[in-house]
């Protein structure tokens, strides 16, 4: 079983957090294991099922609909970034709501911590410390950590190291394209235009944020 689907307790009910990234038949097969594992915890109870910006079709609604119904839930919502996945649900009787703004903020860890999910629009993940994410930032999307920042993936949002004023802390990523950087009190900002995309660093130097291939940064 992967990170595609997770089950997190909520005010008044659960959420079902879906990766938008990874295709709906692997979702829906998750959604199906998840709930079933969990019957007992989702027995009477609002559930919302958090899409991000993924668009289903009318029968890939009704078939969520039916195992919704199926594990007796007291209510269901959809929270997604679809404006026409939003009206095609009401449509169909289901609520639904935009994503709303939500920040992680993880606990102090002295070695640093890891997480593996990926980051929708509208997620802050804060941590006090290093942070390695193994996932992708996309837009909309940010890091904040007191430390250095290591994404194992795509940034196409905001990452910012060093957030306590540590000059120190390093920004790494396979694929930075990110909409701003900061480490500290330096900001920076991704080229317009960018060639062929390849692991890299950024780091200060003097009073300015410096970017390095990964295989070059001091080499």
């Amino acid at each position: 079983m992967t990170d595609r689907v997770a089950i997190k307790g909520a005010r008044g009910g659960v959420r079902v957090v879906i990766d938008d990234a990874c295709s709906w038949t692997d979702a829906f097969n998750d959604i199906q294991h998840q709930l079933t594992q969990n019957a007992a915890l989702l027995n009477g109870v609002k559930v919302s099922f958090e899409l991000g910006g993924r668009m289903l079709a009318e029968t890939d609604l009704q078939a969520l609909q039916t195992i919704v119904t199926q594990h007796q839930v007291a209510e269901f919502e959809l929270q997604t970034d679809s404006r026409e996945l939003r009206q095609l649900a009401r449509s169909l009787g289901v609520s639904a709501r935009p994503v709303g703004l939500r920040t992680e903020t993880r606990a102090s860890d002295p070695l640093g911590a890891i997480v593996m999910r990926n980051l929708r629009n509208g997620q802050v993940l804060k941590h006090h410390g290093d942070l390695t994410l193994l996932g992708d930032v996309n837009g909309g999307a940010e890091i904040i950590a007191t430390g250095s920042v290591v994404v194992f993936g795509r940034v196409r949002g905001t990452v910012y190291a060093g957030a306590s004023g540590n000059r120190e802390a390093i920004i790494c990523a396979i694929d930075l394209s990110a909409t701003q950087i900061r480490i500290a009190d330096v900001r920076a900002r991704a080229p317009e235009e960018q060639g062929d995309k390849f692991p890299e660093i950024a780091c200060i130097e003097g009073d300015r944020i410096v970017v390095h291939e990964w295989e070059t940064y001091r080499r």
